[in-house]
């Protein structure tokens, strides 16, 4: 099984072959971003096909808080990937 791990900014661009997932709602994500593709927290199980297929998923947020309990919840949904959060959030 893979594993949720802890990741900071400067650290993300070190990763291959991932994807950034912002599960801030979509007015944060307009606002200031680091790419990726946004996926609001509640909608993240109805629409989980998006990202399955990805090995390596960095999950963001503004302050590391929901991102941590997101990559549990997608983790469950996809226990085949590296699932990293962005520790402090993409405000640190």
């Amino acid at each position: 099984m893979k594993q949720i791990i802890e990741i900071e900014l400067f650290e993300i661009e070190k990763l291959k072959n991932f994807l950034v997932v912002d599960i801030r709602e979509r007015e944060e994500f307009l606002e200031k971003n680091i790419g990726g593709i946004n996926i609001p927290a509640h909608e993240i199980t109805n629409r989980i096909a998006e990202i399955a297929t990805k090995e390596n998923l960095v999950i963001v947020c503004s302050n590391g808080i929901r991102s941590s309990i997101m990559a549990r919840v997608i983790h469950k949904k996809i226990p085949n990937a590296n699932i990293y959060h962005l520790s402090e959030g993409i405000f640190q």
